[in-house]
């Protein structure tokens, strides 16, 4: 009697598996639903068994509507099952879903396995959802759920992700506590986020015994963060001990360590030693990249010797087909801070001859060359030029021309400019109006800078602490006092305040006018 009534279910079974393995999904769906709404007595196996074929195929949708359609009848997932659909969702990034199951698990007394809580984790990371994956980690620890070097990695790299760097240590120094011996991986996330956070010093700290250990051998990743590190806060002494140290343990330097180098090297003009540096590169065949060598050139202009950096470009670079508009850019930047604008143009004609494509930079630092030289019209040609080249100014290109211009006492060609770049429709911000507000405020022209002081306003921008400050010292010099006043009033309301030695001017100024 028992067999014949259980019968139909034995079938049903049958038919819904081998629909599953030949991947007729939809077929299956349908005799799943007939079954469900037959005579046939369907247990909590079956939706176990279904839910879990729907989240192995991804129908996420259906797997939720099973789940909603079991629980009325007294049936629940096992722990297995919960930890699967949980795991599955992070996959879709269903948050609201994920902590439904997570409250139906407890008042089932269930916790999930370690790997759904570890999928869990570093997806409320990735979506920045800091404070619940703390509630989570928090809440898995409090129902008996063990953390394990996976879980400790999720948190510490998420932290400091998320700046909480204090809060990353502590997972660090529990994880220690608790005898576990930190891998390549968390080391890694701990030192790339404690170095981008400044702490160089403390991620040195924690992971110096792992790494004297010598149980673990770690990655040129984790090297080169600390080399990094410690090369933004000038200590290269510790930087080169430390490239000396990964030698020494098996882990050769590669491009990236030597780029960090030689960017700290040419920063602080240690030109010998990033000459050495190179030739350390090559002898370890380990051949320089356009960064290295733009790197070099970097540094050769700043020490102000384009020539040689220049023959960098035809020895070694474009043997290579290495050089590029960056390399280009540097030198031609350095020819005309030097005063030598026809050599920066002959070098801009000759990236030309080559088939290297000048970009914005190299026209800004050109026009602005010219038209501090008085060479306006070819300026303005270099202008015409770029826009036939269909590289279209931007508001930073329009911004740097005007103040240059206006800083050099030509107002009239900044405001000529400031013209174009409205006909261009490039729309100005409020430093593109500072700029030229404080080149007809130097100029005694206080009357054009209201002027555009208001034209900002009703074009929606507002004006910031240097805008009133540069019109108030314009209207100090002029003598228009009642009007600085109203305007110092104006700066108050927007809750910006004046430098002491100004205000005391102003106050001053109205005293005597009283006094008089």
């Amino acid at each position: 009697m028992y067999h014949a009534l259980g019968a139909p279910r034995l079938i049903y079974r049958a038919h819904i598996s081998r629909f599953i393995k030949t991947g007729l999904i939809e077929q299956a769906i349908n005799l799943f639903d007939q079954m469900t709404q037959s005579d046939c007595r369907v247990f909590g196996i079956d939706y176990n068994r279904f839910i879990g074929v729907l989240l192995r195929n991804s129908r996420f949708d259906l797997a939720e509507h099973y789940y909603f359609q079991m629980f009325p009848q007294g049936f629940s997932l096992t722990p297995f099952t919960y930890s699967r659909f949980i795991s599955a969702l992070c996959s879709v990034k269903n948050i609201n879903l994920i902590e439904l199951l997570l409250d139906d698990m407890d008042k089932l007394n269930y916790v999930p396995d370690i790997w759904a809580f570890n999928v869990y984790l570093n997806l409320l990371f990735r979506e920045k959802k800091t404070e619940l994956a703390l509630e989570v980690f928090h809440s898995m620890v409090r129902k008996g759920r063990d953390p394990d070097v996976v879980t400790y990695t999720i948190m510490i790299d998420g932290m400091c992700k998320a700046g909480k760097l204090d809060n990353a240590v502590g997972f660090w120094r529990e994880m220690v506590g608790k005898g576990f011996c930190p891998d390549n991986k968390v080391c890694c996330a701990l030192v790339i986020g404690l170095c981008e956070g400044g702490k160089v010093d403390l991620a040195y700290e924690l992971v110096v015994e792992v790494i004297k250990g010598g149980n673990i051998k770690f990655s040129t990743l984790l090297y080169n963060a600390l080399i990094s590190g410690f090369c933004r806060i000038r200590r290269i002494d510790k930087a080169q001990a430390i490239k000396l140290f990964m030698t020494k343990n098996g882990c050769e330097p590669d491009l990236v360590t030597y780029n960090v180098l030689l960017n700290y090297c040419c920063n602080e003009l240690m030109l010998e030693e990033a000459d050495k540096l190179v030739k350390t590169m090559e002898k370890s065949g380990i051949g320089p990249d356009v960064y290295s060598y733009n790197q070099m050139i970097k540094g050769l202009c700043n020490a102000n010797r384009p020539d040689k950096a220049y023959l960098l470009i035809v020895n070694k670079m474009e043997a290579n087909g290495l050089a590029d508009v960056v390399s280009y850019n540097a030198i031609i930047k350095a020819f005309c801070k030097g005063g030598h604008i026809g050599r920066a143009y002959k070098l801009f004609e000759e990236m030309g001859r080559k088939g290297i494509a000048p970009d914005v930079v190299t026209f800004t630092t050109l026009i602005k060359a010219f038209l501090n030289e008085g060479s306006s019209d070819i300026a303005k040609a270099l202008l015409d030029r770029m826009s036939g080249m269909c590289l279209l100014p931007d508001h930073i290109f329009y911004t740097t021309i005007i103040d240059h211009l206006c800083k050099s006492g030509k107002v009239e060609m900044a405001c000529s400019i400031f013209d174009d770049m409205i006909m261009q429709r490039v729309n100005p911000d409020v430093i593109s109006y500072n700029a030229l507000i404080n080149g007809f405020c130097k100029s005694n022209r206080v009357t054009e800078a209201i002027h555009l002081y208001e034209e900002m306003q009703t074009r929606g921008f507002s004006p910031d602490e240097v805008t009133f400050k540069l019109i108030i010292r314009g209207l100090i010099r002029e003598k228009k006092l009642s009007k600085a006043c109203k305007v110092w009033d104006q700066m108050m309301e927007k809750g910006f305040t004046l430098d002491g030695a100004v205000s005391e001017t102003l106050i001053n100024a109205i005293h005597l006018i009283d006094s008089a």
